[in-house]
């Protein structure tokens, strides 16, 4: 997955060329371009990870559940 943004519990991300919102639940696809969701991501205080990096399921939740710097 590639991670674009994050808050604590969240995460924006691109998985199977799919723009979604990952959480401990899962995968939610969201059908927006990855420009506005970024745009209402910052609204919705997450944190955009420059550059995006990469991460599998396991390593990303661990990430979910640190507090973002």
């Amino acid at each position: 997955m590639t991670v674009l943004a994050r808050k604590q519990g969240a995460a924006l991300v691109i998985r199977d060329r799919k723009l979604g919102i990952f959480t401990d639940k899962g995968f939610t696809p969201v059908d927006f371009k990855v420009e506005l969701a970024m745009k209402l991501a910052s609204r919705l205080q997450y944190t955009p990870l420059v550059p995006a990096q990469e991460m599998e399921e396991p390593e990303l939740l661990r990430f979910l559940m640190e507090r973002p710097a």
